[in-house]
C-alpha cells in the first residue's frame, strides 16, 4: 500500500514537472509570436560598371576615377564609393534616380572644354556643330569623323582648356530671351594666358569647343581673362550637365557604361541581392 501511495507520488511529480516545462515553453512561444520582428531596412541600389574607350594608362584610370568622384559630388551623390578595378574599370553604386539616364551621360562624357584658334580658317559662320581635331584632345581624339584645319592640315591649334577653371554655374540669363549659359571662372594662371591671346586677337575669331564638337566661333570683342560665359541655345538640363562636367575637370577620355545592375542592399546585414541581370548601355 505504501509503495503504491510512493510511485504514484513519484508519477504525479513527475507530470506536474513536464506540465510546468511544457507551460513555460508555450508562454515563452506566445510571448515572442506576440512580438514585431522589423525587417531590416533595404535600399535600391544601381551597380555601375564605367570603362575607357580605346587605350589608357593606369595613371589616367586613376584621374578618371578622381573626376567622376568630382561629378557624383556636383550631382549631390557623394555617398557613391568609387573604385578601380583590375585597373580596367570603375565602378560605383547609385541609390535610385529618377534620370538615370542623364546621370550616366553626365559621368562618362569627356567634358573637355577648349578655346582653339580659328585666326586662320575661312567660312566660321558654317563651323558650329562639327567635329574636329585639336592639339588640346592629346592621344584621345573624341571623334572619328574630326577634320583637321583645312588651311594647314594639322590639328587645330588649342589656346586653352578647361584644366584652369575653378568654378562653373549654368544660369538662366533672363535678359536674352530666357536662354541658358554657363558662367566659367579661371584661375589666375589660365586667366593670363586667355588674356594675353584674346589681347592681341581682338577682331578675330576664337572658337569654343567642347567634346571636340563646335559650340560657336564668335569674334573676340575684348580681351577675356579670368571670366568667360559659354551660350549655345542649351536646355537647362544640357546646362547644369556642362556646368557639373566643367567644374569637375575633363576626363582624360570617353568613357562607356560597361555594366548595369539594379540590386537590393540589406542595411542591416550588408548584403546585396541583385535583381537584374547585367545589360550594356552605350
Amino acid at each position: 500500500m505504501s509503495e503504491a501511495s510512493s510511485s504514484g507520488g513519484c508519477l504525479g511529480f513527475v507530470f506536474t514537472m513536464i506540465a510546468v516545462i511544457i507551460g513555460a515553453f508555450m508562454t515563452a512561444f506566445n510571448q515572442s509570436s506576440a512580438v514585431a520582428v522589423p525587417l531590416p531596412s533595404s535600399e535600391i541600389v544601381t551597380h555601375i560598371s564605367l570603362a575607357p574607350i580605346g587605350t589608357f594608362t593606369t595613371e589616367e584610370l586613376q584621374q578618371a576615377s578622381r573626376v567622376i568622384s568630382k561629378r557624383l559630388d556636383g550631382l549631390g551623390l557623394s555617398t557613391a564609393a568609387v573604385e578601380v578595378i583590375d585597373n580596367k574599370t570603375i565602378r560605383f553604386g547609385l541609390p535610385q534616380v529618377d534620370n538615370l539616364d542623364n546621370v550616366l551621360e553626365t559621368l562618362s562624357a569627356r567634358g573637355l572644354l577648349e578655346f582653339v584658334d580659328f585666326s586662320d580658317v575661312p567660312a566660321i559662320g558654317s563651323w558650329a556643330g562639327h567635329d574636329i581635331l585639336t592639339t588640346g584632345q592629346g592621344d584621345h581624339p573624341i571623334s572619328e569623323s574630326a577634320v583637321k584645319n583645312p588651311v594647314t592640315n594639322q590639328n587645330f591649334e588649342t589656346v586653352l582648356t578647361g584644366d584652369g577653371i575653378q568654378s562653373a554655374e549654368a544660369v538662366l540669363n533672363q535678359d536674352f530671351g530666357g536662354q541658358w549659359q554657363v558662367n566659367v571662372e579661371f584661375s589666375d594662371e589660365a586667366g593670363k594666358i586667355l588674356g594675353d591671346y584674346t589681347r592681341t586677337h581682338i577682331g578675330m575669331p576664337l572658337a569654343l569647343v567642347l567634346d571636340g564638337k563646335v559650340l560657336s566661333v564668335p569674334l573676340i570683342q575684348a580681351e577675356i581673362s579670368t571670366q568667360a560665359v559659354i551660350v549655345g541655345n542649351f536646355t537647362e538640363q544640357e546646362a547644369k550637365r556642362m556646368a557639373v562636367q566643367l567644374g569637375s575637370g575633363a576626363l582624360p577620355f570617353e568613357m562607356q557604361t560597361q555594366i548595369i545592375r539594379i540590386g537590393v542592399l540589406r542595411g542591416d546585414f550588408g548584403q546585396s541581392v541583385s535583381t537584374a541581370a547585367p545589360t550594356a548601355h552605350p
